[in-house]
């Protein structure tokens, strides 16, 4: 094996391939204070958020034209000469951040459902492809570093609307209580769940998918624009993150269900795009039929539903829901948060 400076100078050349694994984010609570309009002004903002056991692979290899740019996702941009020639904008900008004009290829593959469907893919493609290209250099970075990077692309670069949890979520893993201070600062509070307590929760939970797909930028745009008018349910929101965080950590699942049903009633007000009446409808089925209690996952509009159920009762749900024309999809939560999975 050549010397361990050598094997660095052979990646920073784009040698080789490397993989990321970077999981998507499941939200209990207090999502919206993680707004900078709402935290800047009236923080600090607090959710209770933890890591997917599903999520999105980056990987980079070296492009056989060194002139020549190659990304792929949902679409193929091939032969782009110029970093600015790059649709994709997380993409993009992680390239333009870490200096690498030209001579790779950037490829994802998700393994749920990801565009505007709630489960913050956006955020854990530009941690992913980030963890990713820093390895293809020879760097390793901690989850803060990945995360605040991810933030400064998404919110101060290409000034998307939206959060910070989604970038701390995919970076640091696990389940969190995530605070936000006026000033930026974020504090990650890894929850006190041991392995066994990790295996009982996610007996507990279930998500479906609706089938709709929708902007989450469009809805964050609306809701950041009445933030205002409803400053009691924010604060409402925040405080109900702290008393889920302490639930959860007790492992007081019919505490944490009707916490989760306060915080999602308090959160579909906010905004006329956040909750339909179908999606309200789907939500009342899955209450009357057994679950502790849920929420839309994300923005709103449409996504994931994630509810909070005893297993002796999720049969009834599961059947409930798939006469709605809804269908489970098997999720978790899990400890890792963005990791490097392969490396040559």
């Amino acid at each position: 094996m050549p010397p361990e400076h050598v094997r660095r100078d052979v990646i920073a050349l784009g040698k080789g391939a490397v993989v990321s694994k970077t999981p998507f984010r499941l939200t209990f609570a207090g999502g919206g204070t993680d707004l900078p309009e709402f935290y800047r002004e009236h923080g600090p903002g607090a959710c209770v958020a933890g890591a997917m056991n599903k999520g999105i692979y980056v990987m980079v290899v070296e492009n056989f034209n060194p002139d020549e740019i190659r990304v792929s996702y949902r679409i193929t941009e091939d032969a782009k000469r110029s970093i600015d020639d790059i649709s994709h904008g997380a993409i993009r900008e992680a390239l333009r951040l870490l200096k690498i004009p030209s001579g790779v290829q950037v490829i994802t593959a998700t393994q749920m459902p990801s565009r505007g469907t709630g489960i913050g893919s956006s955020s854990s493609c530009a941690v992913g492809t980030l963890n990713a290209l820093h390895a293809w250099k020879g760097e390793r970075v901690g989850p803060r570093q990945l995360a605040k990077e991810a933030v400064r692309i998404e919110r101060e670069i290409l000034r998307e609307p939206g959060g910070v949890q989604d970038q701390y979520c995919a970076a640091y893993g696990g389940l969190n209580l995530i605070q936000i201070a006026r000033d930026g600062g974020v504090s990650v509070h890894n929850l006190g769940i041991d392995h066994d307590g990790f295996e009982l929760l996610n007996r507990h939970l279930m998500l479906f998918f609706t089938g709709i797909e929708r902007r989450a930028a469009d809805i964050h745009i609306q809701q950041i624009g009445q933030i205002d008018d409803y400053l009691d349910s924010y604060r409402k929101m925040r405080a109900l993150a702290l008393e889920t965080a302490r639930a959860l950590e007790n492992l007081d699942f019919p505490e944490v269900g009707r916490l989760m049903d306060e915080n999602w009633q308090l959160k579909r007000q906010l905004s006329d795009g956040i909750s339909t009446t179908t999606i309200d409808k789907v939500y009342a089925v899955a209450k009357e039929n057994g679950a502790l209690g849920g929420k839309l996952l994300g923005a709103g509009g449409g996504g994931f539903l994630f509810f909070l159920v005893a297993p002796e009762r999720q049969k009834e749900v599961r059947r409930a829901m798939e006469a709605l024309g809804l269908l489970p999809k098997a999720a978790g939560f899990e400890i890792s948060g963005s990791t490097i999975v392969h490396q040559e």
